[in-house]
């Protein structure tokens, strides 16, 4: 279902306490031979990669999706009856810090859920930990074999025009809130939303207080931020499909995880 109100800021805040925190002892499985069961068709394989990887994505754009619909109601009812022009910066940006940690965690979960459904069959399921642990580690090591997977680590950042821009490369992340330098044992990199400094400016300069230019503005942002969201989570579910299924396909031929 979707957040309402602040539940979904009052979530993230959760969310930044439990990365921030959890690092387990030596798991079972983390060492030694994991065979591949008899009688694995890498074409089944493959298919049935494709198949969750894309139910994945399209599951996480729809919701996206909905929770930038509410994002933007929430906006203009305080663009007119709260905040009004001058608190919109401050506004969006928690907003969008608050989607970007949804839109990392909805991420990170799915990649587990993949894993688990798709290489639970290869190695019998469920999956011991440490194997799991190690079958993210090759996919997390395989993205960079793969042009788009090198372009992950990026900030979408709103601009004083309405549109999004890219900011890529190591770091980029690191500058947001949302994301205190905790180390992550994830897959993919965090989904990272922000506003650029053009945008504070804007809204806080005296001359620019008119509701209707606001909330037009608000309205393409966001309709922004949800196009280049919904490719962003896209080119991720891609990498990891090609990754996974090239992991999986090198146990299959090897008859054991190489990993």
């Amino acid at each position: 279902g979707s957040t309402g109100g602040w539940a979904l800021v009052g979530w993230a805040a959760d969310e930044g306490l439990r990365r921030a925190s959890a690092q387990p002892p030596v798991l079972p499985g983390s060492h030694g031979r994991v065979s591949v069961r008899p009688g694995i068709e890498t074409g089944d394989l493959a298919e049935r990669l494709d198949r969750r990887v894309r139910s994945c994505a399209q599951r996480i754009r729809q919701h996206l999706a909905l929770e930038l619909a509410n994002i933007h109601l929430r906006v203009v009812q305080e663009i007119v009856f709260g905040v009004g022009c001058a608190g919109l910066s401050q506004l969006l940006d928690r907003e969008l810090e608050a989607l970007s940690l949804l839109a990392t965690a909805q991420c990170d979960q799915a990649v587990r859920d993949i894993i688990d459904e798709v290489a639970g069959p290869v190695f019998g399921a469920p999956l011991a930990e440490g194997v799991r642990h190690r079958l993210a580690a090759a996919v997390r090591w395989g993205l960079a074999d793969h042009p788009a997977g090198r372009e992950l680590d990026r900030v979408l950042l709103v601009t004083s025009t309405a549109g999004v821009a890219g900011l890529s490369g190591t770091g980029a992340l690191d500058a947001l809130a949302g994301f205190p330098g905790a180390k992550r044992d994830e897959v993919l990199p965090p989904v990272g939303v922000a506003l650029s400094g053009g945008c504070w400016q804007r809204w806080r300069s005296p001359g620019n207080d008119d509701p209707n230019s606001a909330r037009s503005w608000a309205q393409r942002a966001l309709r922004e931020v949800e196009l280049e969201l919904s490719r962003e989570v896209s080119r991720r579910f891609e990498v990891i499909r090609l990754s996974l299924g090239a992991v999986l396909t090198d146990a299959v031929d090897h008859g054991i995880l190489l990993a």
